[in-house]
Order: C-alpha cells, then structure tokens, then sequence
C-alpha cells in the first residue's frame, strides 16, 4: 500500500498539505522435527547435475525467516499509516505559474500505533515572508488493512485547524483514504491528507457569509515505475453542493490534475516533485509546482 505521507499538490485546492527494495529472502528447506518420538531432519536432495549439492547435503536450519520491512522503500508497498514508533519530518514548497504566490509547509507525523497516525502540517507564505499561517492536524486509523488478498487498505482520515493569519477555523475534513492494488505496480487511491471527501466550513466566508460543505470524490492512480521511482496521477471526479457550495463535474466544469514523481534516495528519506493545473481552465496560468522532501527516523 502507498503511504499516506508523500506529498503532491492537492486537487481539490491545489494546497499543499500529503514517498523501495522490497526485501526477499530466500526460504530455507524446513521440515518437522518436533514430533513426539522425535523427528530426523529432512536432507536437501541436490539436482542430478548438480555435484556438489549431491557431494554436500544440507539440512534445515530451523532459523525463521528475517522479518520484512515495515516501511518499504517502494512507496506502493507501503502501509498508509507510518508504523507504530516511526516519525517522519516533511517539508514542501510551492509556487504558482510565475512564482508570484509562493509557500512553503513543514509537516511532522507520527505513529501512535501501527493503526494510528497523526501528521501536522503548517503552510505559509514564504514570497512576502509572512509566519502566520494555516496549522493543521490530520489523524488516521486504520478500518481495513490487507483486505482483498492483501490488496485493500482502508483509513478513516479526519483533518481540522487553525489560520493565524485570518483568524479563522480551517473547514472540517473527513474521509477514507483507500488504496486498491490492481497488481504490484499499479494501485487506485482516493482520500490520501488533504483531499478527504467531505468538507464542511466552519467559518463563514469573508465575502459572501456562507458556509458551504460539499463532498468531493478524488481519485488517483498509482504506479510504481522502478523499484525507487513512484508516479501517482490525481483528479477529482466531482464536487458535490450540500449547502452553501456548488457542484463542479469533472471536463464539464473543472478538470484538475497533478502529477507527482517520488524517488526514495535513501531508506530514510523521499524526495518528490509535483506539477498541478486545471485542463478546463486556463491550464497555463493555473499550473502549480511543488518540491519537497521527507525524512524518516525510526525502525522501517
């Protein structure tokens, strides 16, 4: 399953807010010794044209297997949540088109438990230095995990915070993050941080006093290109009005995408790149990059 921790620039907002050697090891030839009367050891029998194996039988070493790891440095394999213990410190910057709006977003997460999670992210404008910003807490728990054949993981995801700048509550976030693998290379994601489907207000809005709650439906696609190298694609199929909002559909309306690229230089640290716009809207003057960087420091 992919982490819920790499970043890419949201596509409900285009915000910033939420990258591989999957270890074998070779089993050993094991058979049961622990019968009543005792059990003999299984010899490996060698190959015909084999000598030497057929010169130097081995027996079972009855050692287990080593453990694999918790945290995969393939982003696809990984679960959404960091693992109990692990903490991650994250840092992202973004521009528009011609770098007018500029911000930058530190994130910390951690894992409470292998089921639980929570990452606080804070953004700023980094162009007109300005240190009051948008802090953020996103918690996740875990409702399913190895589903499917090992292939559905599903995390309830609730996100709220606190602009110091305008003084006013963030909108109140809550979703699933679900992750389905079609095969080890390629996964459907939807709800990763920052994009959960529904979103209610709870501050009126400057100009026209509402407060609009809407659910939107994100989708993304996942592929794991090279065992260092992922690549997920993302839009929104819809936003949906509840009150206060409007509904927008995906080519009618709006077409937002962003494309992410995250390469895992090192166990411990991710580094990605992501490029965002709207197809159906002046998609030169909405393009949106992002880079940034994720290290992590606990047992992966």
């Amino acid at each position: 399953m992919t982490s819920s921790h790499h970043k890419r620039i949201a596509i409900t907002n285009l915000p910033v807010t939420s990258l591989m050697i999957i270890l074998c090891s070779t089993p050993a030839a094991a058979d049961d010794t622990s019968g009543g009367n005792g059990g003999v050891p299984a010899v490996a029998t060698a190959s015909p044209g084999d000598t030497a194996s057929r010169d130097t039988a081995a027996t079972a070493t009855g050692q287990p297997a080593e453990p694999g790891p918790r945290y995969p440095r393939a982003v696809i394999a990984r679960p959404l949540t960091l693992p109990s213990g692990v903490a991650m410190l994250g840092l992202d910057v973004t521009s528009n088109n011609d770098l007018s709006a500029m911000s930058g977003a530190p994130t910390l997460g951690y894992g409470i438990t292998d089921d639980l999670e929570v990452q606080v992210p804070y953004t700023f404008a980094t162009r007109e230095f300005e240190a009051r910003g948008s802090l953020s807490v996103d918690v996740g728990y875990k409702l399913l995990r190895g589903a499917l054949d090992g292939k559905l993981e599903a995390i309830a995801r609730v996100r709220g915070g606190y602009n110091l700048l305008t003084q006013t509550a963030n909108p109140l976030m809550l979703g699933v993050h679900v992750q389905y693998n079609l095969t080890d290379d390629l996964a459907v994601i939807t709800g990763f941080p920052s994009t959960q489907q529904l979103s209610i207000a709870l501050s009126r809005d400057a100009m026209t006093g509402a407060r609009p709650i809407d659910v939107s439906l994100p989708l993304g696609l996942g592929y794991q290109a090279t065992p260092l190298l992922y690549l997920q694609l993302d839009t929104r199929l819809a936003r949906l009005d509840i009150k206060d909002s409007a509904n927008a559909f995906l080519f009618s309306d709006t077409t937002p995408v962003a494309l992410t690229a995250t390469y895992n230089l090192m166990n411990a640290l991710d580094v990605h790149a992501s490029l965002g716009t709207d197809l159906s809207n002046s998609p030169g003057d909405a393009v949106s990059f992002l880079v940034g960087a994720i290290y992590y420091a606990g047992k992966l």
